[in-house]
């Protein structure tokens, strides 16, 4: 075997080995979240993308559909509890098993709250806003032509703050899917407002 073979070999063990004495390398660990805390904050951020609603054209939200994987179990007084799935870094002794999830699906169709002043965002409105502003821009640039709907796709997932509060994480999606975290969708349906 010649150096640069003992080289991979040697580094190969010892990955390994590290990854057994460390068994958590590169897992994220379950956290689990209210559904109407998460409801709720993603109408509070829908509700503040439509507030930015200014500008030519102005997209109105004609309904929003969103899927949440959720996670049942009996307690220890056997009711049952649903909970929104997330990931929190810091409980290092529940990972996430994919048997316990469920998926609920609903859709609804916001309206415009007067007296409503945005919160701060959960994760959703400046993603949503950069898309509407580029496809502003596009609508706008020549040639000329009819734009009737569009849809927002979005892959997010939920992490557990610090604070105890949560976020809405859709940035580098897929580095989070290949660390077994659960994934939810929100599809948002817009049209030109004239």
């Amino acid at each position: 075997m010649n150096l640069k073979g003992i080289i991979k070999s040697i580094f190969f063990w010892v990955i390994f080995v590290s990854m057994l004495i460390h068994s958590n390398f590169g897992r994220a660990y379950a956290a689990e979240f209210e559904i109407e805390d998460i409801i709720t904050a993603i109408k509070q951020d829908i509700q503040s993308v439509m507030m930015n609603g200014s500008g030519s054209p102005n997209f109105e939200i004609e309904a929003v559909n969103t899927v949440l994987t959720v996670v049942s179990k009996v307690t220890q007084i056997g009711g049952l509890m649903i909970k929104v799935a997330g990931f929190d870094h810091e409980a290092p002794n529940r990972t996430l098993e994919h048997e316990a999830y469920h998926k609920l699906s609903f859709t609804f169709t916001p309206r415009v709250t007067n007296g409503y002043s945005p919160q701060s965002s959960f994760g959703l409105v400046a993603p949503i806003n950069k898309i509407k502003s580029s496809l502003g821009k596009a609508y706008n640039s020549p040639p000329s032509s009819k734009l009737d709907t569009f849809k927002i796709s979005l892959q997010f997932a939920i992490e557990k703050g610090k604070d105890g509060g949560f976020s809405f994480n859709i940035i580098d999606v897929n580095n989070l899917k290949a660390r077994n975290i659960a994934i939810h969708y929100v599809t948002i349906s817009m049209k030109i407002d004239n």
